[in-house]
C-alpha cells in the first residue's frame, strides 16, 4: 500500500469521524462513513494522490456518504466542540467543566438547528479547519457559497453562545 495513503489515512481518520459526526451522523455511522470514504479513496488512489488536496478528496466523499435525514442528537464526547468554541470544556487550562459542557451542548444544538449544507461549511472550517475554497473543493460547492454560509454559521453560533450566556445568568 502506498505509504502516502498510510500517513493520509493516520492523520485524517479520526478527523473524518469527527467532521461527520458533528455533521450530524451518530458515532458508530460516523466511522462507517469514514471507512467507506478512505475504501473508495484508496480504490481511486492513483488518480487522488495527483489532485490538489487528496484530504478534500476524503472529505468530500465522506460529507456526500455522510449525508443523513436531521433530528438526532449528535453525541457530546470527550473532545468537545473546543475547536469551535475556542474552549476546552473545562478540566486544567480554563474554566468550569459545567459551563464547559453547557456551552458545547450549545453549540451543538446550534449545529443540529442548521441546514445541511451550511452545517457541513461549518463543519469543515471551524471544525476541520479548512479554507472556504478546500471546503467547496470537498463539498462540491463553490468557495463563495461556503463563505456565506459559514458568516451565517457563526452568526448562529455566536447567537447559541449569547443566548447561553444569558439563559445562565451570566
Amino acid at each position: 500500500m502506498a505509504e502516502d495513503f498510510v500517513a493520509l489515512y493516520e492523520l485524517h481518520y479520526p478527523r473524518v469521524v469527527r467532521a461527520v459526526e458533528l455533521a450530524g451522523a451518530a458515532r458508530h455511522e460516523a466511522e462507517d462513513v469514514a471507512q467507506e470514504a478512505f475504501v473508495r479513496t484508496l480504490a481511486r488512489w492513483r488518480w487522488v494522490r495527483r489532485g490538489p488536496s487528496p484530504a478534500g478528496y476524503v472529505y468530500r466523499v465522506a460529507f456526500r456518504l455522510g449525508r443523513r435525514p436531521r433530528g438526532r442528537e449528535v453525541p457530546l464526547d470527550e473532545q468537545g466542540v473546543g475547536a469551535v468554541t475556542g474552549r476546552n470544556g473545562g478540566g486544567a487550562a480554563g474554566g468550569d467543566l459545567a459551563e464547559g459542557v453547557a456551552t458545547q451542548l450549545d453549540v451543538l444544538a446550534a449545529l443540529e438547528a442548521m441546514p445541511a449544507r451550511r452545517r457541513s461549511c461549518a463543519v469543515a472550517c471551524l471544525v476541520v479547519g479548512m479554507t472556504p475554497k478546500e471546503a467547496g473543493h470537498a463539498l462540491g460547492i463553490a468557495a463563495s457559497t461556503v463563505r456565506k454560509q459559514l458568516e451565517r454559521a457563526r452568526a448562529e453560533l455566536s447567537g447559541a453562545l449569547a443566548e447561553g450566556i444569558v439563559r445562565d445568568g451570566t
